[in-house]
């Protein structure tokens, strides 16, 4: 049962009789939707909401607020995202809901300075074991706060193991996805987390840590495992139509087959590369590739 789409509908129907309700509706979900990947369906739910609310809080639903605007933040008009930010500076104590902690950080919190980022974990972090496992998360994420490289790390760990014991499959993801920013062998991590993208039917996601594994095994010298994982990236890319993941996957397969002395299939790869249209970083490490490829030959 697509439970979430059922959820839509609901807030669809609650909009043409009791705002209140609806908005309450989006708040309420909130952590069912975050925690099974259902970003899209959050937003749809949120911006039906909003977009009757315009710029008015229902009173005693700041929060409620608070939280349509961070899952429709793509289409909030900018008024919205101003009355939002307005709630969590008046907000004293921690959040109601919650999964307020970590959408807040995670959509708002990149552009917030580092202070306001640490004062709103900080009066989080004795909340249940969802919100304490957000808090860690959001604490070793990268760029949000001061956190010293090992600390982060440490604090990624903690999220991950918390995640883990409530059986969060996207919390997990989110974890693992971080870690791999920080730690110095991510093998196993990036393994861990292509299994869940999976799972949750994230095809960017996955197709991107194909390619990340692709290259920690040519890195290692396990090129039979970077061309299979390069392979399998460059379909998802073709099928999915996501050019930046086939143009990756591509790349990825020319240096494995440069490391393997199979030049014409590297410069085919690189080739198709720059026929794909409006891929400016992947033309320019295509062009570099190729300059190693014919340095290769030059001094073969």
């Amino acid at each position: 049962m697509e439970f979430g789409g059922g959820v839509v509908s609901a807030v669809e129907r609650a909009c043409e009789t009791d705002l209140r309700t609806a908005l309450r509706l989006v708040a309420r979900y909130s952590a069912y939707w975050w925690s099974r990947g259902l970003e899209d369906e959050a937003a749809a739910a949120a911006e039906r909401v909003l977009s009757m609310l315009g710029r008015t809080i229902p009173v005693g639903l700041d929060e409620e607020y608070l939280l349509a605007v961070l899952h429709g933040a793509a289409s909030a008009e900018q008024e919205q995202i101003e009355l939002a930010q307005q709630i969590v500076d008046d907000t004293d104590g921690p959040f109601r809901y919650s999964a307020t902690v970590l959408l807040w950080c995670l959509v708002f919190g990149p552009f917030e300075p580092v202070d306001v980022v640490e004062d709103v974990l900080k009066r989080n972090e004795a909340g249940d074991a969802w919100v304490r496992a957000a808090v860690e998360l959001c604490r070793g994420y990268p760029g949000l706060t001061r956190a010293e490289p090992e600390e982060a790390a440490q604090a990624l760990r903690t999220a991950l193991g918390r995640f883990r014991m409530l059986e969060d499959a996207w919390g997990t993801f989110l974890a693992l996805n971080a870690l791999q920013q920080t730690t110095d062998a991510p093998l196993e991590l990036t393994t861990e987390a292509l299994a869940l993208a999976d799972q949750l039917g994230l095809d960017e996601e996955t197709g991107i840590l194909l390619c990340r594994r692709g290259d920690l095994y040519r890195a290692q010298g396990n090129l039979d495992a970077a061309r299979q994982d390069y392979a399998m990236a460059l379909a998802l890319g073709e099928r999915a139509d996501l050019l930046e993941t086939a143009a990756a996957a591509r790349i990825g397969l020319a240096r494995a087959a440069r490391c393997c002395g199979h030049t014409q299939t590297a410069r085919a790869h690189l080739a198709a590369v720059l026929e794909l249209p409006g891929l400016e970083d992947a033309h320019y490490e295509a062009l570099h590739e190729l300059g190693v490829l014919n340095t290769s030959e030059a001094t073969a």
